[in-house]
């Protein structure tokens, strides 16, 4: 019998069992139809090899013939998304703490994130800002990708953030500290708050404390509570005891390191841990640094180098936290920091600005007899305005000293910055201040001012302190909700600072921890977060 003749019989045949064999048959006959016509003749003592011969041929058959019928066709390559390795690839892959999961402490931490979701919500933006820089930093000086993390636990990654013992800025340096790792903490600048500076010196501070216990637990611990105090719970243990195995370390202390390590792990695998991270984090996209310092050729006034950068002040003020006032430092070091994706055209544009037009304001040295009034008459400006930018109480001035005075023909009013609220959001407190009079003098409501700055009501005002005051918009915003919503009046959103219990924010505000606990949805003993937002209801109890 003919093929031919076959396949028709087999085609009159109705059942499924028959039409089935038909296309196993068809696809079997194309594939011998296609090496019939491609293959070249062979010698009958040629030795055919499947990787010499079988496969060449094969890519050389015609798709239509060897892909059986109604076979879609494959789809091309997909390219890659991401080329870069994500942020979160680099930090593991320079991991090398034991992050100890094993310990109690370090679940507890670990669960603590899992419950409060908002705070990773929070942190999780300015990480997006930050830790690249840091990072980059971190591990040209091949130190553990873990110390990238430590600013969340020590501020939150908040560059403004003051504890109550003062320590301030992303690294929380106390003042002798500081001031030990040449950061400069001065009317013009504090230096605890750029991000550049206290990053270099904190972890100069970690390397020291390094080579001191030859151990970064210990190094850590001993960051958060002094050297001092780590060396003598070391010198009460036995030889070759650990961190965990220390007794009588402060309660702050017993958590931070668990909870470093606890985050180390979470950014490890959060899934493993059950946690969600946002943002471009959470996507494990590559971050690059979004800052990046160039030099000065001198002392420059920041509305000037905003003029020149293109960028608002209230931008350069973002970018640049730990200045105080409204021009560089004149001692130096001269360096602003401005986006880092154009650093380059930045640098080259400020460099050039001549000196004369640096400065809206310049430095008068006071001749004999000479008085504020007679400076003020000379440069067209008022007496105010010299003692207020000189930071001066009286207006007695001495042969010799300097001040800052507007240059003539300039506009001779206070640059935004001490004591009134410049574009950059923040007011320098005054001699005679309280937060009452702020509040009624700015417009603000006085627990909004609280929650901004993480105070309490009977905490005393440091003369220089830099408060932020919340935007035009969300003041109003504010403002709105208290005087339109009676029950909500007596309610403060109080930011939790470093050093903070539940019972020390109890007796500040005059409440009770059981009534905080409640009105948080937290177990009495439960440990706080700096940065963590707790409800208070003033004036209210249960």
């Amino acid at each position: 019998m003919s093929v031919v003749s076959a396949v028709r019989s087999l085609a009159l045949d109705g059942s499924c069992r028959w039409r089935s064999g038909i296309r196993r048959g068809f696809a079997a006959l194309t594939a011998l139809l296609a090496a019939a016509i491609v293959a070249p003749p062979v010698a009958a003592n040629a030795m055919l090899s499947p990787e010499g011969t079988e496969a060449p041929l094969l890519r050389s058959v015609p798709d239509w013939l060897v892909r059986p019928p109604d076979t879609p066709p494959p789809e091309p390559p997909r390219e890659t998304e991401n080329p870069l390795p994500g942020f979160l690839d680099t930090l593991r892959a320079n991991f090398v703490l034991d992050h100890a999961l094993e310990r109690p402490r370090v679940q507890a931490e670990i669960a603590w994130v899992r419950r409060n979701p908002e705070f990773l919500a929070r942190v999780i933006p300015r990480a997006e800002k930050h830790l690249a820089s840091i990072c980059e930093v971190v591990l040209a000086r091949g130190m553990p990708g873990e110390l990238c993390l430590l600013p969340i636990i020590e501020s939150a990654l908040n560059p403004f953030a003051r504890s109550r013992s003062g320590a301030v800025g992303l690294w929380q340096f106390i003042p002798g500290t500081a001031r030990r790792y040449d950061l400069k903490i001065d009317w013009w600048a504090d230096e605890r708050r750029d991000p550049v500076a206290s990053t270099d010196a904190a972890l100069r501070y970690l390397a020291d404390l390094h080579a001191l216990f030859d151990d970064w637990l210990l190094a850590m611990a001993a960051y958060n509570c002094g050297e001092r105090l780590v060396e003598r719970r070391l010198d009460a243990a036995p030889d070759g005891s650990t961190f965990f195995d220390l007794k009588r370390l402060p309660r702050e202390t017993r958590a931070y390191v668990p909870r470093l390590l606890a985050f180390a792990a979470i950014f490890a695998d959060p899934q493993a841990h059950g946690i969600r991270l946002p943002g471009r984090l959470g996507r494990n996209e590559a971050l690059a640094a979004t800052y990046a310092p160039v030099t000065l050729a001198g002392q420059m006034d920041l509305a000037r180098a905003a003029e020149v950068a293109g960028l608002t002040l209230e931008e350069l003020y973002r970018l640049n936290p730990g200045l105080n006032q409204w021009a560089t430092h004149p001692a130096g070091p001269h360096r602003l920091l401005v986006p880092a994706g154009r650093s380059e055209t930045l640098g080259r544009a400020l460099a050039q600005v001549a000196p004369e037009d640096r400065m809206g304001w310049v430095r008068h040295r006071i001749a004999r007899n000479e008085t504020l009034g007679h400076i003020a008459l000379r440069y067209r400006t008022d007496v105010a305005t010299l003692m207020r930018t000189n930071d001066l109480r009286r207006t007695l001035i001495r042969t010799g000293d300097t001040l800052l005075v507007p240059r003539p023909g300039r506009d001779g009013g206070l640059p935004p910055a001490r004591g009134r609220p410049g574009r950059s959001g923040v007011y320098v407190v005054q001699a005679g201040d309280s937060l009452w009079e702020i509040s009624r003098r700015l417009g603000v409501p006085l627990d909004t001012l609280m929650r901004e700055n993480a105070m309490g009501p009977r905490e005393p005002l440091r003369i220089g302190r830099r408060l932020t005051l919340p935007s035009a918009a969300s003041d109003g915003a504010t403002q709105a909700r208290s005087s339109g919503d009676p029950a909500r009046q007596g309610v403060v959103r109080y930011r939790v600072r470093r050093g903070d219990s539940l019972d020390r924010i109890a007796r500040e505000f005059g409440v009770s921890v059981r009534d905080i606990a409640a009105w948080n949805a937290l177990d009495p003993k439960a440990y706080i977060f700096p940065d963590q937002e707790l409800v208070l209801r003033l004036g209210a109890r249960g």
